[in-house]
């Protein structure tokens, strides 16, 4: 019986997925492991590839997760089919360093809940256009700055912990790992910074990818400030709360479906944001300069423009509030 399972969501993953696979398959361990390609019904040859790896990798799974789509769902499924007690997440377009199965595996042994570092040079050639910095692996929203958060791609869980908290939410279609990482902690769980554990991170490389990931990032960042509001408004009210904390941020009310004159608005207001970051292109200087000003301008336009589910509902407040970390 494994003692750790590898949950990978994969959609049209071949491109990518060998290199992680391989990597995996090069690493030193001393107990049992399984890893686990979560295919999301995939188009190209996905399936293929890991059927044909699985002839002299034992240790490798197939799954079909094609039931539910997102990759929320992929690792659910994936997860729900693991047999080992401690479950480790990463993506298919990315790489794990050396030792990253033992770094998983003995970090939970001690802690619950863990994430390592990223690295972002070993898979992004300087010839592409992509942006010039990482964000770091262990990372705070500004509207809620008391709970740090991580990536779903080097992620490390214990199963009862992960089951405790229902795992991914299916319903968000992007920060689903942030939403994750915040709804364990306040479960009482803290999440634990491992930096040797790490992942060689793959990037958007082209501005329309770029684009349309940081518009997703913003959309889902809105969404989660109206998931998170009753907590954060706890968290203000606390007495012990430091004079920093920042100001209360609004919450996007629910409103009925917009009329022409309110789409109208919406959309001049983001073209007038459109223009003034497009205005500054001149200055741009390198392919990344130009990549950067697309990732922030899609984010900010994802964040103040997306529309808000609001039949996403909002994550109560604990008992007992995580002390800030």
């Amino acid at each position: 019986m494994p003692e750790l399972s590898v949950v990978i969501a994969a959609f049209d993953a071949q491109d990518t997925l060998d290199e992680q696979l391989d990597a995996l398959a090069g690493q030193d361990v001393g107990f049992a492991f399984e890893v686990l390609v979560c295919d999301n019904g995939s188009r190209d040859a996905t399936p293929d590839l890991v059927r044909r790896r699985q002839e002299h990798e034992p240790w490798l799974r197939l799954v079909d997760a094609s039931a539910r789509r997102g990759p929320s769902a992929a690792r659910n499924i994936g997860a729900g089919q693991a047999r080992g007690r401690f479950l480790a997440f990463c993506d298919a377009d990315d790489v794990v360093g050396q030792g990253w199965l033992v770094g998983m595996h003995d970090a939970l042994q001690d802690d619950e809940f863990v994430t390592g570092s990223w690295e972002g040079d070993r898979l992004n050639s300087g010839d592409g256009t992509a942006v010039s910095w990482m964000v770091e692996s262990v990372y705070r929203l500004d509207f809620l700055p008391w709970l740090p958060a991580t990536g779903a791609g080097t992620m490390g869980i214990r199963r009862t912990v992960f089951e405790e908290a229902g795992g991914f939410d299916e319903r968000l279609a992007t920060n689903e790992d942030t939403d994750l990482s915040w709804r364990v902690q306040l479960a009482g769980h803290r999440l634990v910074h491992h930096p040797e554990i790490v992942l060689h991170v793959r990037k958007r490389d082209g501005l329309r990818a770029i684009f349309r990931q940081a518009y997703a990032y913003g959309a889902g960042d809105r969404l989660l400030r109206h998931r998170y509001a009753d907590v954060v408004d706890a968290y203000q009210r606390r007495e012990d709360q430091p004079s920093a904390a920042p100001a209360p941020v609004p919450v996007p009310e629910q409103r009925p479906a917009a009329g022409a004159e309110d789409t109208a608005g919406r959309a001049a207001r983001a073209i007038g944001t459109a223009r003034r970051v497009l205005g500054k292109v001149a200055q741009v200087r390198s392919r990344r300069d130009l990549a950067d000003r697309v990732q922030r301008v899609g984010h900010d336009l994802g964040f103040r423009f997306a529309r808000t589910d609001t039949t996403v509902a909002r994550v109560p407040v604990p008992p007992v509030l995580p002390d800030p970390s």
